[in-house]
């Protein structure tokens, strides 16, 4: 009877692992701060970011940021899918985002709030 009971408590401990598991990859391929990297955003690997991905990802690091107590400062003012898209083909490649992600740096920098802050 013992037995069994360690098999099963085993069995359970083992399955709840498994279920934490894709919650921990998600949550270890995005920063705390600063911008978020390409691969983050490119969910199915295609060379591309679709405004689907951008979108889910942008939800996806906003819920984790009000799930952990942190401040929603500017939450409104999130930038769009199109203000990355430089040449509206609708999606965005790692340049398109990278470059957009820089410029939105040094803007913040010269309004006085710092790099990397969100």
């Amino acid at each position: 009877m013992c037995k069994k009971l360690n098999k099963i408590l085993s069995a359970s401990v083992v399955a709840l692992s498994i279920s934490l598991l894709p919650s921990v990859v998600i949550a270890s391929d995005m920063p705390e701060r600063g911008p978020i990297p390409f691969a983050s955003y490119d969910k199915n690997s295609d060379g591309f970011i679709s405004e689907i991905e951008f979108n889910n990802v942008h939800t996806e690091r906003m819920q984790e940021r009000a799930d952990s107590g942190r401040m929603m400062r500017n939450a409104g003012n999130a930038p769009e899918f199109s203000e990355f898209d430089a040449n509206k083909d609708g999606k965005l490649t790692q340049t398109e985002l990278e470059t957009t992600q820089n410029a939105k740096m040094q803007e913040r920098v010269k309004q006085g709030m710092g790099a990397g802050r969100n």
